[in-house]
């Protein structure tokens, strides 16, 4: 059964009237101590929400764009209600729409490509949430085809996941947490990794990903597939780092999350295509929302930070930080 498609939000930079509908984060027993982190309180979030939709109207560069609070607040949690870091966040994420389409446009869970990464569990979220109400997902990276797909693909699944949960509560609030099972992983794969992309990749993630990033853990890593974590790992800044481990097998990755909530396969409860179903469930409620994307725009040719040559310029230019290396004993 389709799922009923939720309403187009406007995308009018100064509407008659501002969407403020949202809701409160509500259910686990640490929720309390998660808003406190985010400094976040009713006058907070009509206060920042305020600013930043006057932002947006003033900005001289930013010509369409959602102004409703379940899309804005995505930012203000994400940076803590950091006004300037949800500001600059915002501005990096439309520059990043605009200079990857190949990523960001047409997330469309009807397309054949994305269907098919989808059907064969590529990349899924997870029916339950941690004891914090963080959202997770698992990734099976191997299974993207190298004679079929790019790593183009691997990232729009990972944005057509991001967006599909954009507007949980729990999820702006509580964050999220990505597992990668490299296990089918095969030479083939290096052909579509490179540290170029590796370092594209990481950009975003580190400067316009509106999220809170709680772990990324990788595991049943082969030797041959371990430079790729690495070199992944030397691009994403230092928090998101230390936010990275590396498990032989899911029983050492039990040590660190809990297994109940993964699929049956790997030691929980529901099997991996009742979480699949899931996840495609809400990427179908959710396809005219994320499709309606496409149509913000922000204007890149300018020499601000988040320019297409200054956001292009880093991309290329930006040098292989000192990182944690994660080895396999």
């Amino acid at each position: 059964m389709t799922p009923n498609p939720l309403p187009i939000p406007c995308l009018e930079k100064v509407p008659e009237v501002y969407d403020d509908d949202h809701e409160q984060p509500e259910g686990p027993a640490t929720i309390g101590k998660t808003l406190e982190t985010l400094r976040e309180d009713g006058s907070t979030v009509k206060q920042n929400l305020a600013l930043l939709r006057d932002w947006i109207a003033k900005h001289p560069h930013i010509r369409r764009c959602r102004t409703d609070a379940r899309f804005l607040l995505r930012f203000l949690r994400a940076k803590k209600h950091s006004f300037l870091a949800a500001s600059q966040t915002l501005e990096r994420y439309l520059a990043a729409r605009t200079l990857h389409p190949s990523w960001f446009q047409r997330l469309d869970i009807r397309d054949p490509e994305l269907a098919d990464l989808a059907d064969i569990g590529f990349l899924y979220a997870l029916k339950e949430r941690d004891a914090d109400g963080c959202l997770m997902a698992l990734c099976d990276w191997g299974l993207l085809d190298p004679k079929r797909y790019t790593v183009d693909h691997s990232n729009r699944m990972h944005a057509l996941w991001l967006e599909a949960y954009g507007e949980d509560v729990l999820a702006q609030c509580a964050g999220a947490v990505v597992i990668f099972d490299m296990q089918h992983v095969q030479l083939a794969h290096h052909s579509v990794v490179s540290l170029s992309v590796l370092r594209q990749v990481a950009h975003y993630v580190n400067n316009a990903v509106p999220i809170r990033c709680k772990a990324l853990h990788a595991v049943n890593v082969p030797a041959g597939a371990l430079w790729i974590v690495n070199g992944m790992l030397g691009f994403l800044n230092e928090k998101i780092r230390n936010r990275c481990s590396l498990s032989r097998d899911y029983d050492e990755l039990a040590e660190k999350i809990d297994r109940s909530l993964l699929p049956k396969e790997h030691g929980g409860k529901e099997p991996k295509t009742e979480h699949m179903r899931a996840f495609r469930e809400r990427c179908e409620r959710y396809r005219d929302r994320m499709l309606a994307l496409d149509a913000m725009e922000i204007d890149l040719n300018h020499n601000e930070p988040y320019s297409r040559h200054a956001m292009l310029d880093d991309i290329e230019g930006g040098a292989v930080g000192s990182f944690r290396k994660l080895e396999l004993d």
